[in-house]
């Protein structure tokens, strides 16, 4: 397979650098790019030479290099590079210099490719070659080709800017190349069996290209996937022909005992190996590019390619089984001893010592939990055997927390059930708080936020950097949720602060999520929006989609985006939450999603969907400020649409759910106003600004005093119309909240046209109201777009005809005038005739 990209990347290097080395382990690919590349360059400035077992001395090689020159066609026939000989000669220095001196005088430039750099040995042998390299006149290329570094001053090459570099890393196959790769040998997989065939390759040509051989014949390819490197014959052959059986016994055995973990420290082989210098042995390997990697910031860590550490790991199982759970206890003793608390339980739990994975889950859990790992701490609990899974009750709620993370709240509040029946008669207090904490979690998840419960103060004590986090972050739901929003921010910085400190990454998820429940409750929809990102970033990096906070931040982040009139990004946030298992996100989801349509012109599709979605949420218990978010939303929609026995039923179950408060009387006002009693409306208002209990729902006091303008221009009150209008404004302005700007009557639209410039403070919030409001309508009108049939169509609609009449007047057939006429219904968000003219009488369609 041609790699146009690198064989680019290649040949730019080249045109600055004197020397251009090409250095990977056996199988990557070195000498096919090579070969593209002239190919692809051409022929005619290349000297190619491919180095064998007899170019091992000076005068050997100084021979080879001088044969592959003289074949060069831009070496004319009277060069006296022809004269030059090294059999015979004194010394091969003088010949050395002779040759540099005779390619200077070339007339063109001569790129010299010296492939398997690495059989080369012996110290005159390279000193010849690092003549060369020094005396390297200006038009000579040196292109080496190696699988190890060859014994060469880089270092001062690399200094002097004369050395372009290409290794295993550039060579690799990345997963968007694989697929064609694949194609070419025949063979076609998914995305995911792709995906794990680069994982386990890691890129390598060699076993990419083994793998697609095998691979054309293999009846299931994820069973062949899975058993690649421990089974597959030809793989096995390549690994000892060309790594294995090159290596010393010593380095052999030390990489056999690896393979058990994925990266080593040379401390840890020492352990594993019992050889003290088993570090130098893995320098060496990682030298000779023995398919080795040394990485980390302090250069410590050593890994095994995973082709090869899969093989050496198989073959260690197959052929010693007793040592393999020896290897895995000394690596997660070693690793947790150096604070790796994830990978020192991975091995703990392939050791089979029950006890010793008990002990570590005691010490790291919580810290594991927190941050984002409850498949690991799961697989722990399994691992040390039901005679303790079942029985301690740090290890079943050290499996209740698990399960609540991954949104599994049957199997969570199965084990929150089994740990109440084991509970000791003298917990102490870090059992107590952790089993507080992941209730108060559990009851969160469901939507019941725990104003009744106690506020503990952690005190300290096991686990208790991470559980003193976790508490503040707790003890702000609860503030925020008893209205005490700046205790429950400071809090919140605390559990920030915590959770940094202490790498708590999923703890900074769950705090992102309160903060964002703060912040709503405060009614700060773009601090509420910002933290609802941000807790998704965290998520999606995370790897915890399945987390339930990511549900109940899509449908806050949809419900801000609602407020600040971006139906489109609304739906975008809510996609997804449709199949949540907790009912709550499931109906605030569909909330946003109907409020969306409705808002894009699907208005009558959008109503259903509301209405749909009250019905099924049923009895089941929801948050008031949700419960008054969607009750105002489907009663202004039905209002709007004059479906007044709808709004009625929502009146009543919003009255029924939230008793007497703002929200009800601004549902009081609406309704009286779309009935044409003025007084009843001016009334409801009135008890509304003299509510005690502050609104449920930001919007609303936003709502009623725009409400209140509408009703003063119907009585021609103007001033008190301008005035209303000026409080709404200043009420929106601090939380941009915009929406229900967007559904005012036209006039108190125009006058917040006329009179801007005159709101005072308020003027640029104004302004930027109407800019807003002015892409919105052009938005609706250009979804709500009618071609010139649908408008004749529609025109015919306002009159009494029935519709065979109009295809008759249209010379179209009763069939065609129904597809217009139901797709002038879905345009407009309209089931009725009546409705359709109305709404596009309003969009001025008609």
């Amino acid at each position: 397979m041609r790699r146009p990209g690198l064989r680019d990347r290649l040949d730019g290097a080249m045109a600055p650098a004197g020397v251009t080395l090409v250095c990977a382990p056996p199988g990557y690919g070195k000498t096919l790019l090579l070969a593209d590349w002239v190919e692809a360059t051409g022929t005619h400035d290349k000297a190619w030479l491919t180095l064998d077992p007899g170019d091992l001395s000076a005068e050997g090689f100084l021979s080879a290099v001088l044969c592959a020159v003289r074949e060069c066609p831009v070496v004319p026939g009277d060069s006296k590079i022809h004269d030059l000989a090294v059999r015979g000669a004194r010394d091969p220095a003088t010949v050395l210099a002779s040759l540099v001196d005779a390619i200077g005088v070339l007339r063109t430039r001569l790129h010299l490719v010296l492939d398997d750099v690495q059989v080369l040995s012996g110290r005159e042998t390279f000193r010849t070659l690092a003549g060369l390299v020094r005396d390297q006149p200006r038009n000579l290329r040196l292109v080496l080709v190696s699988s190890s570094e060859p014994p060469l001053p880089f270092a001062r090459l690399r200094v002097e800017g004369r050395l372009s570099e290409l290794d295993g890393a550039d060579l690799r196959f990345s997963a968007d190349e694989v697929p064609s790769l694949l194609r070419l040998a025949g063979v076609d997989l998914t995305e995911r069996q792709t995906r794990r065939l680069v994982e386990l390759t890691d890129g390598w040509a060699a076993g990419l290209r083994l793998a697609a051989r095998s691979l054309r014949d293999a009846p299931d390819p994820d069973r062949f996937l899975d058993e690649y490197a421990s089974l597959d014959r030809t793989i096995a052959d390549f690994l000892i022909g060309e790594v294995l059986s090159r290596l010393p016994r010593k380095a052999s055995r030390l990489l056999r005992l690896l393979s058990v973990c994925e990266n080593a420290t040379p401390a840890l082989a020492a352990t594993l190996s019992g050889e003290a210098g088993a570090g130098e042995v893995l320098a060496g390997l990682e030298r000779e590019n023995s398919l080795v990697t040394v990485h980390g910031k302090d250069r410590r860590w050593y890994r095994i390619h995973p082709l090869l550490r899969s093989y050496l790991n198989a073959d260690l199982n197959r052929s010693s089984p007793e040592l393999v759970p020896v290897l895995h206890k000394l690596v997660a003793a070693s690793l947790a001893e150096e604070g790796h608390n994830q990978e020192a339980l991975r091995h703990a739990c392939r050791s089979g010592d029950g006890q010793a994975v008990v002990s570590l889950l005691r010490s790291t859990a919580i810290d594991l939990l927190l941050l984002g790992e409850p498949d690991l701490v799961l697989e722990g609990v399994a691992a040390a055997g039901s005679a303790f899974a079942h029985a301690d009750p740090w290890l079943i709620l050290f499996s209740a927390l698990s399960w609540l993370q991954k949104g599994e709240f049957t199997e969570a509040e199965r084990a929150l059930a089994l740990a109440r029946g084991r509970w000791p008669a003298a917990a102490g207090p870090a059992l107590v708080e952790f089993q507080r904490l992941i209730v108060s979690a559990h009851a969160c998840a469901l939507g019941k936020l725990p104003r009744a419960a106690p506020l503990v103060h952690w005190g300290g004590g096991e686990g208790s950097a991470a559980l003193a986090a976790w508490n503040s972050v707790d003890r702000a739901v609860r503030l925020a949720a008893d209205g005490e929003r700046s205790e429950a921010l400071r809090e919140l910085r605390i559990a920030d602060y915590l959770a940094e400190e202490n790498g708590l990454t999923y703890l900074s998820l769950h705090a992102k999520v309160a903060l964002s429940f703060v912040e709503v409750a405060g009614g700060d929809y773009p601090a509420m929006e910002l933290a609802c990102e941000q807790a998704l970033a965290l998520a999606a990096r995370g790897g915890w989609r399945r987390s339930p906070w990511v549900p109940l931040c899509r449908v806050l982040l949809g419900l801000a985006r609602l407020v600040h009139l971006d139906p489109a990004g609304a739906l975008r946030a809510v996609e997804g939450t449709a199949s949540s298992t907790w009912p709550m996100v499931r109906f605030a989801g569909e909330l946003v999603a109907a409020t969306a349509g409705f808002d894009r012109g699907e208005r009558a599709v959008g109503l259903d969907r509301l209405h749909a979605a009250r019905r099924e949420l049923g009895d089941r218990p929801l948050d008031a400020a949700l419960v008054a978010m969607a009750a105002l939303t489907e009663h202004k929609c039905a209002l709007d649409l004059s479906r007044f026995p709808l709004a009625r039923e929502v009146a009543g179950w919003a009255a029924g759910r939230l008793g007497a408060g703002r929200e009800s009387h601004l549902i009081e006002a609406r309704t009286a106003f779309a009935h044409g009693d003025l007084d009843e409306a001016v009334r409801s208002l009135r008890l509304l600004r003299e509510c005690e209990p502050p609104a449920l729902v930001p919007t609303t006091d936003v709502e009623a005093s725009l409400l209140e303008s509408t009703i003063a221009l119907a009585v021609h009150r103007r001033t008190l119309a301008r005035q209303a209008l000026d409080t709404a404004l200043r009420l929106a302005e601090p939380a941009e909240v915009l929406r229900p700007f967007a559904f005012v009557d036209q006039g108190v639209r125009r006058l917040l046209v006329e009179q801007l410039g005159g709101f005072g403070s308020t003027n640029g919030f104004a302004g930027k109201v109407r800019t807003v409001l002015t892409g919105f309508t052009e938005e609706r009108a250009e979804t709500a777009r009618l071609t010139t049939r649908e408008l004749a169509v529609l025109h015919s609609l306002t009159s009494s005809r029935q519709l065979d009449e109009i295809a008759s007047q249209l010379s179209v057939s009763v069939n065609t005038v129904k597809t217009h006429v139901r797709a002038i219904y879905a345009k407009l968000g309209v089931n009725s005739r009546r409705q359709a003219v109305v709404a596009a009488r309003e969009r001025g369609l008609d």
